[in-house]
């Protein structure tokens, strides 16, 4: 009789599509059937735009219910019963973990994490993140975003024979294809559609638009540059609750412009445009296609980065500046007139977009899927 996988996520996002049609057929071939139930997106996070349907039946929708703006609540009841392990995001605001937990402790059921193991964003001290360091050890296993994630949950004491080190990645591969099949004359198209030069030295910003980004300190940073360097362009590609901040910063000028949320070939040939990629607040996954566009990343020394800060190496494939606006201009600056280094790190970010892959990760999940079945 073949084993049954649920992973349950609280939304699906575009960017996961491949790595779960990846590891569906993965385990498929060890006669372990996987269903990845998710949730309908609340009001603030579909505001976000980056989500996508998985078809059945690898993929199951149900409707997510938020309660009291901060728990979510998912009628997953029948795949969880039938499921033979279930892998849920580490997280305080999912009322099915404390459930699972409570099914793990007693026997019941293999209940895996799959996460950081700690908010980055959050202080070490809060009332949440205390809750954090203690529910990390109601799994059976963990598959850990990265090695320093996998660090992480060790020194807190979970058994390190129980920690899968994913790697997170993004499909690099169908990006790293679109902007191959991008070409001079696209180009030229599209800098003549935003009415910018062929000289022009532009940057990008392509992700979700929010707080945590510090787009603030993007824009004063713009303008900065702007000034001492005229032919200085900025595109910024992606939507969520800023969006209205962004719109109002770029109408009034040319030299900025935002082209909304875009994948496929429209994200590939704006990304191809640039020469560096600009994020002063949070890096997470973007990371990567930054990577895979041969753009060095820019950001700053916040304590608040995804996991995915681990993949930058300042100097060789981008730049961390100090937390602050002028810093970050100056790092952007210091690129803009260095030519010779630009092009060393942007040989760099491309060299380090192929040390991670959908592929990779899809087969480092598999691998863990097996050893929980095998050994909990």
């Amino acid at each position: 009789m073949s084993k049954r996988v649920c992973i349950i996520q609280p939304v699906m996002k575009q960017y996961r599509l491949p790595f779960f049609t990846a590891l569906y057929a993965l385990l498929a071939r060890e006669g372990i059937d996987l269903q990845v139930v998710y949730g309908t997106p609340w009001q603030e996070e579909s505001r976000r735009n980056d989500h996508a349907t998985l078809p059945p039946p690898l993929g199951l929708l149900v409707k997510t219910r938020l309660l009291g703006g901060k728990l979510l609540w998912m009628p997953v009841l029948k795949p969880l019963l039938a499921a033979d392990l279930v892998v849920v995001e580490h997280a305080n605001k999912h009322l099915l973990n404390y459930l699972l937990a409570a099914l793990s402790r007693v026997g019941l059921k293999r209940v895996a994490y799959w996460g950081h193991g700690h908010d980055r964003q959050a202080a070490p001290a809060s009332l949440g993140e205390r809750l954090k360091r203690h529910s990390l050890h109601w799994a059976d296993w963990w598959f850990a975003y990265t090695a320093d994630a996998a660090r992480y949950i060790t020194q807190q004491g979970f058994d390190s024979a129980r920690i899968t080190v994913v790697q997170n990645a993004i499909d690099t591969d169908a990006l790293r294809a679109q902007l191959a099949a991008v070409t001079d004359a696209d180009r030229t198209r599209l800098r003549a559609g935003l009415g910018w030069p062929d000289e022009s030295r532009i940057a990008i910003y392509c992700g979700s638009l929010y707080e945590n980004k510090r787009l603030d300190w993007l824009m004063e940073a713009a303008e900065r540059l702007h000034a001492r360097h005229p032919g200085f362009r900025l595109l910024i590609v992606g939507g969520g609750p800023m969006g209205q901040q962004v719109e109002d910063f770029a109408r009034p000028r040319d030299w900025v412009h935002w082209a909304g949320p875009k994948f496929g070939r429209e994200k590939a040939e704006l990304l191809s445009l640039a020469e560096m990629w600009l994020n002063p607040g949070l890096v997470g996954l973007g990371i990567l296609d930054a990577f895979c566009a041969r753009l060095p990343l820019l950001t700053t020394d916040l304590p608040q980065h995804g996991p995915e800060i681990e993949y930058l190496e300042p100097g060789k494939n981008g730049l961390i500046a100090e937390p602050k606006a002028m810093a970050f201009a100056d790092a952007i600056e210091s690129l803009l007139g260095d030519p010779v280094g630009l092009a060393a790190m942007r040989a760099e970010a491309e060299s380090s977009s192929h040390r991670y892959s959908i592929g990779a990760m899809a087969e480092n999940f598999s691998g863990g899927v097996k050893q929980c079945l095998r050994l909990c």
